[in-house]
């Protein structure tokens, strides 16, 4: 499965590690469990994390994380749970600079890159793979690792609710258990804990809620001021899609979100029966069927009635 991957690694000495920009729970468990792996075996490895939301600082390795590459040529870049290269939290420049490219990742929509690619939606999530790459290489997977690789195996089932929920999936994480991942510390800190301005922020977007289809759908948008005067950053105004979602009846959960770049992102989240990986495509982002994303391209008023109608056609 990762023959050729493995040669890869073993001929080379300094790796980076990178995954998507606002990396999630899944992106920065698979990169710094790979990067704790790759040090056990000697090389010269960096993980590259430009910046992330402090609900996550807890995690082993973050603090480790760097901006940006720094040597001019390096011999391997992984990059992990981006469908496009376009999407790393590196620039071209940096990319390119790699003589070689693993590509991991568990997205339906993709575009390929890189010398060798394993792309397989069946697994839960990029952290599922990463599971898979390390035992394949024989590292031995330690507490640490194994803690990362549970966080980012529960923040994209939704703590093991959503149907990419697979028993070989559950399996891994009772190998991770075994490990020693600090299971109930990841569940109480990343699903138990907020702080207090995270949930004015959900008081907001709840109050913005507007219901369309006969509650089937959900819409609610937060711009860039308010979240900026309740005090948070760009990287802790995710995840508002899951509340609007849980109300009885909602098929489709949409939230639109202002960024201090002034563009705007919308985050959406599916009941089941509507695959919304098709409207993000139609809007030129991406994702899986439950869980997908774009960056709106219309002032908020014309983007907004364009995915209404488009959410409509679906239903």
């Amino acid at each position: 499965m990762f023959k050729e991957a493995k040669e890869i690694v073993n001929n080379s000495k300094s790796v980076y590690v990178v995954a998507h920009i606002n990396p999630d729970g899944d992106a920065i468990g698979s990169t710094c469990a790979i990067y704790y792996g790759l040090k056990k075996l000697g090389k010269d490895v960096h993980v590259v994390m430009p910046s992330y939301s402090n609900v996550f600082e807890f995690l082993p390795g973050t603090k480790d994380a760097i901006s940006s590459i720094n040597d001019d040529e390096y011999d391997l870049l992984i990059a992990l749970d981006s469908s496009d290269y376009t999407r790393l939290a590196i620039s071209e420049d940096e990319f390119n600079r790699a003589k070689k490219v693993i590509m991991l990742d568990h997205h339906q929509i993709s575009r390929p890159y890189g010398d060798f690619r394993y792309i397989n939606d069946k697994k839960s999530s990029a952290s599922e793979i990463a599971y898979l790459f390390i035992k394949y290489l024989g590292i031995e997977i330690d507490k640490d690792m194994a803690t990362l690789l549970y966080a980012g195996i529960m923040t994209d089932t939704g703590s093991f609710n959503y149907n990419n929920t697979t028993s070989d999936t559950l399996r891994v994480v009772a190998d991770l258990i075994d490990c020693g991942a600090e299971s109930v510390n990841v569940c109480k800190r990343l699903n138990d804990t907020m702080k207090e301005n995270k949930l004015k922020l959900i008081a907001k977007t709840v109050d913005n809620m507007e219901v369309f289809y006969n509650g089937k759908m959900r819409y609610s948008y937060v711009s860039f001021e308010d979240i900026n005067n309740l005090g948070i950053h760009d990287e802790d105004s995710e995840g508002m899609t899951n509340y609007l979602r849980a109300v009885e009846g909602t098929e489709v959960a949409v939230y639109v979100r202002g960024k201090s770049d002034g563009s705007l992102k919308v985050s959406m989240r599916s009941g089941g029966n509507v695959d919304i990986s098709k409207i993000a495509i139609e809007f030129g982002g991406g994702g899986h069927p439950r869980a997908a994303g774009y960056t709106m391209q219309d002032d908020i008023e014309i983007g907004k009635q364009k995915l209404i109608g488009a959410v409509g056609e679906m239903l």
